[in-house]
C-alpha cells in the first residue's frame, strides 16, 4: 500500500526545486524531509528527482505523476509502485528525436538507423547535431539533446551511458602508395607524413601520438582535420597515412580508393557508448526508441568487415 502521507513532500520538492525549501515549506526538519523522499524512491521504484547545480530535477515518470497526485490521493491509490511501465511499440511512436554525433557515428551508424526508422517508425523524426564536449551536460540535462552516440572519454555526473561498439584502430593509405610493403613497419610508420583527425578539440596530437610517445617514438602530423571524411579524401590524394577506427576503414576506404594495412605497433582500442541523462530512464518513448537505436548499432558492430 503506498503511504499517501508523504505526497505532500514530492509535490513541495517539485514546486521549489529543493529538499530544504520544501522542508520549510512543509515545517519539517531536513533529514525527515530526505527520509520520506527517500521512502518516496523505494516506494514509486524511480529516482523522481536528480540532484543538478541548478536544483533537484525531476525525471520523467515525476512529471507525469504530478497531475494525478495534484488532484487525488485517491486515483493515486491505484498508481503502480513496483511494475515497470510496459514500453510503446517502436512503430507507435510519433516523436522527434535529437541525438548528438561527430561524423564518425554519422558515417558507421546514421543511414540505416534513417532506413530502418522510415521501416519501423515512420512517424518518428531525428536530428543529428554536431558533437562538441562543451555543453554536452547541460544539453541532456534541460532535455536540449534526447542521446549522444560517442565516446565520452569519462564518466558524466547524472549521465547514463551503455557501451555499444567497441573499435580498434586501422592505417589507411592511398592505393598504390610507392613506400609501403606488407606489413607496414614502424620505421616507415613514423617517417611518413600524418592525417590527424581532431572532431572538437583541434590540435596536432591525439591518443596515436601518446601511444607512440610511450614507445619512444613520434610522428609527423601534416594536417589536422575535424571530419573523418575529409580526412580519408586528402588521403587519398597525397602519400601521407591517416589512423582511423578499423570499422570506420572497412565501411569506406574502398569508395576513396585507400587500403587497410595494419598498424606497427600494440594500440589499445576504444568504445562508442550512447548516453542519455538520468531523468529521462523513466520516459517510456525515449526507452523504446533508444532500444532501437542500440540493437541497431550492436548489428552494425558485430557484422564482419
Amino acid at each position: 500500500m503506498m503511504d499517501l502521507n508523504l505526497y505532500p513532500v514530492f509535490i513541495e520538492i517539485m514546486r521549489h526545486g529543493s529538499v530544504s525549501k520544501a522542508a520549510d515549506a512543509l515545517g519539517l526538519t531536513q533529514p525527515a524531509t530526505s527520509n520520506a523522499l527517500a521512502r518516496l524512491r523505494a516506494q514509486m521504484a524511480d529516482p523522481l528527482f536528480v540532484r543538478t547545480r541548478g536544483g533537484m530535477l525531476p525525471t520523467h515518470f515525476a512529471k507525469e505523476i504530478l497531475p494525478r497526485i495534484e488532484r487525488s490521493v485517491e486515483t493515486l491509490r491505484g498508481l503502480p509502485a513496483d511494475a515497470p511501465q510496459a514500453l510503446p511499440a517502436i512503430g507507435s511512436l510519433k516523436r522527434h528525436f535529437t541525438i548528438v554525433m561527430s561524423d564518425l557515428e554519422e558515417t558507421l551508424f546514421l543511414p540505416e538507423m534513417v532506413e530502418r526508422l522510415a521501416e519501423a517508425a515512420p512517424r518518428t523524426s531525428i536530428e543529428v547535431m554536431q558533437f562538441q564536449r562543451q555543453g554536452l551536460q547541460e544539453n541532456l540535462e534541460k532535455s536540449r539533446t534526447d542521446f549522444v552516440l560517442a565516446n565520452l572519454l569519462a564518466p558524466v555526473k547524472n549521465i547514463v551511458s551503455r557501451p555499444m561498439s567497441r573499435q580498434s584502430f586501422v592505417c589507411v593509405a592511398r592505393r598504390g602508395h610507392p613506400a609501403l610493403g606488407e606489413p607496414l613497419s614502424l620505421p616507415v610508420y613514423t617517417s611518413l607524413g600524418h592525417i590527424l583527425v581532431a572532431p572538437d578539440r583541434g590540435g596536432t596530437r591525439g591518443v596515436i601520438d601518446e601511444r607512440l610517445k610511450e614507445v619512444g617514438e613520434r610522428r609527423q602530423v601534416v594536417c589536422s582535420v575535424p571530419h573523418f571524411l575529409s580526412a580519408c579524401a586528402l588521403t587519398a590524394r597525397s602519400d601521407h597515412l591517416l589512423t582511423v577506427p578499423r570499422l570506420l576503414g572497412e565501411k569506406i576506404a574502398g569508395n576513396f580508393g585507400l587500403d587497410l594495412h595494419e598498424l606497427p605497433f600494440s594500440m589499445p582500442g576504444f568504445t562508442i557508448s550512447l548516453h542519455w541523462h538520468r531523468t529521462r530512464d523513466s520516459d517510456p518513448e525515449h526507452a523504446s526508441f533508444r532500444n532501437f537505436v542500440m540493437d541497431l548499432i550492436a548489428e552494425i558492430s558485430l557484422r564482419p568487415g
